[in-house]
This record gives C-alpha cells, sequence and structure tokens, in this order.
C-alpha cells in the first residue's frame, strides 16, 4: 500500500482535519504490508477507544497515543485534544519521535 492510500484510509476513519507529520511518507512506504495494515488497526482502535492515550503535562486537553515496533526503529504517536477531535499523526525514526514526544510533554 502506499501512503497515499493510507492516508486517505486514515482520513475515513479520524476526519479530513488530520495533519501527518514527521517523515511519514518515506517510512510508511519502507514498511511491510503486515506493519503498514497494523497502523491502520491501531488507528482505528485509537478512534473506538480501545487504546490508552496519554496527557500531556504541557499543552491543555492534549493526548497522545504512542505505538512502538518492537523489530524496528520507527514510532507514531497520534494526537488528539481531549473530548473533540483528532489532530496529527506523527510516524518517523526513534530520535525524532523522542524530540516531538517532549516538545508535546507525553
Amino acid at each position: 500500500m502506499l501512503h497515499d492510500e493510507a492516508m486517505a484510509k486514515i482520513r475515513e476513519i479520524l476526519g479530513d482535519n488530520i495533519s501527518f507529520e514527521g517523515h511519514f511518507n518515506t517510512v510508511f512506504d519502507s514498511l511491510k504490508e503486515n506493519r503498514q495494515q497494523q497502523i491502520i488497526n491501531w488507528v482505528r482502535n485509537c478512534k473506538e477507544g480501545k487504546t490508552m492515550a496519554i496527557s500531556s503535562d504541557r499543552i491543555k486537553d492534549l493526548l497522545g497515543f504512542i505505538l512502538r515496533f518492537r523489530d524496528t526503529n520507527f514510532r507514531i504517536i497520534l494526537t488528539k485534544k481531549k473530548n473533540e477531535y483528532f489532530i496529527a499523526l506523527f510516524l518517523d525514526k526513534h530520535k525524532y519521535y523522542e524530540n516531538e514526544r517532549r516538545k508535546l510533554g507525553i
């Protein structure tokens, strides 16, 4: 699956206002198909409340969902305004993920 198709599926699940951050296109295209599908399913679980969120200690009413793959260096952060809408899906390498996580206070 290419990143454009994945972005369309994710927008179907979360809404059109979601932004894609980090090196989403490049990283997503480099993942194996089962990992790509895992991301789509994880996004769906976040939307349905089946995944635990972490509250930001820096930004009021910001929640973050985190997905770490065991055998890769890639990490994902999905951010949401508490009781409202999803904001961004960040996908990148561990180094950039750590910087983003600190910036968001998650």
